[in-house]
């Protein structure tokens, strides 16, 4: 096949030594190389990014923005791996392949390149992996590769020259063929560049004949050992051969050479509905479906290039990619005098520029998944997530539609945290997956997590990497009227200042028994905080001692909790003990967990001292609770929590002024983790053979820092009837965080009972 560069001339700029820099030829120049898949041109000479407009069109802006949040900042996409091309050689020291590894490997009797003729690998490969310097690229608009970070291999071939019509080859041609291409495929399949392992391979060239002219049985009797090599059975990642579908589209031939297919030839110039041969092989080959694809050329407005083949029959192998007027390193004849070896940058055009945009386009994919994805799973996505929109609906034209690295890079589907072991195992939506921590914990386990990462995998099974202390955060604040409500709240069962001991508020009452509703302490800092206002059933105090058993059950709580609480004051004295159990059913001290963090729910026992004093006029309470939380967990990532150590605290002083108002000041820790760790079993990643990769974190629950409430309040009976009160309470690391600013609040209410 011929390859034709459409070119523009440039200004000549500083080349190596001993060869004149040739940034351009000015007129269209065929290069009869057997293969080589080159067409017309348009001229164009510059994009708007990173000098190669195609970019652009394959939205790679995205898929870098994309790897510079995985990776950082400055991150060369491809970096790490080495990609392949079957050529005609490669200009080693060309100035477009600045800082990267670059390795010519000659198959059969190829000879290295001299610069007698345009060098069409050296051009493919800068498509494919260029990298000029800022000052190269500056001077003669020198376009990156789509994988500008990967190195090259360049596995160099002999090719012969095409006559000036476009000729099927025959079945005889492919049967004596047969033995030197399957020496060839087998010869780069498995092999490493640079001590790398090379997963694509670039193939822009191919033998003339439409696909669709040959059956699967013609293929197989005459082309089989080819195609055994190039289906490489056994092998547990196969080598993706990209494949350049033709540029045949419009080209002289003989209706004679398509007596059997009339309509690929009409009035003397082809109509290439399909690819061409190799490129098309998995449209008669099964074992080839899914590691070799075919690639067609678009223009600048996105339509296909008047001489590319089309899709046709192998459209669910096949994607389109620029290729008219892309920007490429020059290795050649001088553009002023014709002497070899000159260096620069031009425009050429074909599917040969196509196949290396989708080349450097699996690098870029397998860079961000960390190459944890199958070769395989990399072909099926780039060709799942292409832009099949609009035109590119048209699958006899665009196969699958245009590539778009875009969206290959971004999730597909469904965010899932894997709970098994194989990533197509159960699990959690990553949206629901959230641990919402309780006060008692403040923002320990987000702070403890942070810089930890949680591997999620979207409907393809690939890999996508989230902060995990994103997932982990504090309960909002106690919402202001509930405050409000409690700062209200009266305590006639419990004079004096309200500290640890749990106020019930009797419905109805008798000798023995009273319903009601539990309240929590004044200052909101016990144990019992976590029952809220519970339905209880306590005993009358006798001896200085009470009973009350509660629950939340059936009371509409998003977190039920139920247990019971002992007060006891010796002959109702100054000093008293309290205890108590809770168990929560769907929480733990509060927190809940959803999503891929499973299920937890804790049982806490604690016990305390409190006591009372009078100072003069004024009356002062103080108490304290120890306890300890033993939490079930089930169902998700969380494997297990120690026994958690819980405190609280406060001490209160309060009088009744001369007109009869009372003024309160108190001090107080609301319930706090002291000491405590979670397990966690946090996928990271997958194995090339779908296994979830996961790592075990331990992380502490204690907050790093220590909530103090410092609140003074005044009430005074109403003389039309109940009671006004205001207060304002100073809270020092709120919610226990150390990071947080101190917070002032100013409350204000008026109680009528009636």
């Amino acid at each position: 096949m011929d390859m034709f560069f459409g070119v523009q001339p440039a200004r000549p700029g500083p080349g190596r030594t001993g060869r004149r820099l040739a940034a351009g030829i000015a007129a269209l120049a065929a290069l009869a190389l057997s293969g080589c898949n080159g067409g017309g041109g348009d001229g164009s000479s510059s994009g708007p990014l990173y000098n190669q407009w195609g970019l652009r069109t394959i939205k790679a802006d995205r898929a870098y923005d994309r790897l510079e949040a995985i990776h950082g900042d400055g991150t060369a996409p491809g970096s790490g791996q080495t990609l392949g091309a079957i050529d005609t050689g490669i200009d080693e020291d060309h100035p477009m392949f600045d800082g990267k590894s670059v390795i010519e490997i000659p198959l059969g009797s190829a000879t290295n390149e001299t610069g007698n003729e345009v060098s069409h690998g050296t051009a493919v490969a800068s498509v494919m992996a260029g990298n000029p310097s800022d000052a190269y690229a500056a001077e003669l608009n020198a376009p990156r590769g789509v994988a500008w970070g990967a190195d090259i291999a360049m596995f160099s071939v002999p090719l012969g020259r095409p006559g000036p019509f476009y000729n099927p080859i025959p079945l005889f041609g492919l049967r004596s063929v047969d033995n030197r291409r399957a020496s060839m495929a087998t010869a780069v399949t498995g092999r490493t560049g640079g001590g790398r392992t090379i997963d694509f391979l670039n193939m822009s060239f191919g033998y003339p004949g439409i696909i669709e002219q040959y059956s699967e049985h013609e293929l197989r009797a005459n082309y089989g050992a080819a195609i055994a090599a190039l289906a490489q059975a056994g092998s547990p990642d196969k080598t993706v051969f990209v494949w350049a579908a033709g540029n045949a589209h419009g080209r002289d031939c003989d209706p004679a050479d398509f007596a059997g297919d009339p309509d690929l030839c009409v009035d003397e110039k082809v109509v290439a509905s399909s690819v061409d041969i190799d490129a098309g092989l998995p449209a008669r080959i099964r074992e080839l479906r899914g590691h070799v694809i075919a690639v067609v050329a678009v223009g600048r407005d996105g339509r296909i290039a008047s001489f590319s083949n089309r899709c046709g029959i192998a459209a669910d192998w096949c994607v389109a990619a620029p290729g008219v007027g892309v920007r490429a390193a020059y290795f050649g004849p001088d553009p002023d005098d014709g002497s070899p070896g000159a260096q620069g940058a031009f425009s050429p055009s074909g599917t040969s520029f196509a196949a290396p945009m989708v080349t450097g386009g699996l690098a870029v994919i397998n860079h961000a998944f960390r190459r944890q994805l199958p070769n395989t799973d990399l072909v099926k996505r780039l060709l799942d997530t292409a832009d099949d929109s609009g035109i590119y609906a048209d699958r006899s034209i665009y196969g699958q539609g245009l590539l778009d690295l875009g969206a290959a890079t971004a999730p597909v589907g469904t965010v899932t945290v894997a709970l098994g072991g194989r990533v197509a195992g159960p699990g959690s939506s990553l949206a629901g997956t959230r641990f919402t921590a309780g006060g008692a914990l403040g923002s320990g386990l987000a702070q403890a997590l942070a810089g930890h990462e949680i591997a999620a995998f979207d409907s393809l099974g690939a890999p996508f990497w989230f902060h995990l202390g994103d997932l982990a955060g504090a309960a909002p604040a106690r919402p202001m009227l509930a405050r409000l409500r409690a700062f209200v709240a009266p305590g006639k069962d419990d004079p004096g200042p309200g500290v640890l001991r749990p106020r019930f508020a009797a419905l109805t009452a008798g000798d023995r028994l009273s319903l009601g509703v539990l309240r929590a302490p004044n200052s909101g800092a016990g144990h019992l905080s976590l029952a809220g206002s519970a339905l209880a059933l306590g005993t009358a105090e006798r001896d200085g001692l009470r009973v009350t058993a509660f629950s939340t059950e059936g009371m509409g709580w998003e977190s039920p909790a139920s247990g019971a609480a002992l007060s006891w004051r010796p002959g109702g004295g100054k000093l008293g003990l309290t205890g108590g159990v809770v168990g929560e059913r769907q929480t733990m001290l509060g927190s809940t967990a959803a999503g891929a963090f499973g299920r937890v729910s804790g049982a806490s026992a604690f016990a305390g001292i409190e006591g009372r004093a009078a100072i003069g006029a004024w009356s002062i309470g103080a108490g304290a609770e120890l306890g300890t939380v033993r939490a079930a967990t089930g169902g998700g990532m969380i494997a297990g929590v120690s026994p958690l150590t819980t405190s609280a605290f406060a001490v209160a002083a309060g009088r009744t002024l001369a007109n009869g108002d009372g003024i309160e000041v108190s001090l107080s820790q609301p319930l706090r983790v002291e000491a405590g760790r979670v397990r966690l079993s946090v996928p990271i990643g997958r194995s090339i053979d779908g296994l979830v990769q996961r790592r075990s974190l331990s992380a502490g629950l204690a907050p790093g820092g220590r909530q103090i409430d410092i609140a003074a309040s005044w009430h005074r009976t109403l003389a039309g009837g109940g009671t006004a009160s205001v207060g304002a309470v100073w809270t020092r690391q709120p919610g226990h965080d150390a990071a947080a600013d101190p917070e002032l609040s100013l409350l204000a209410g008026w109680r009528y009972a009636f």
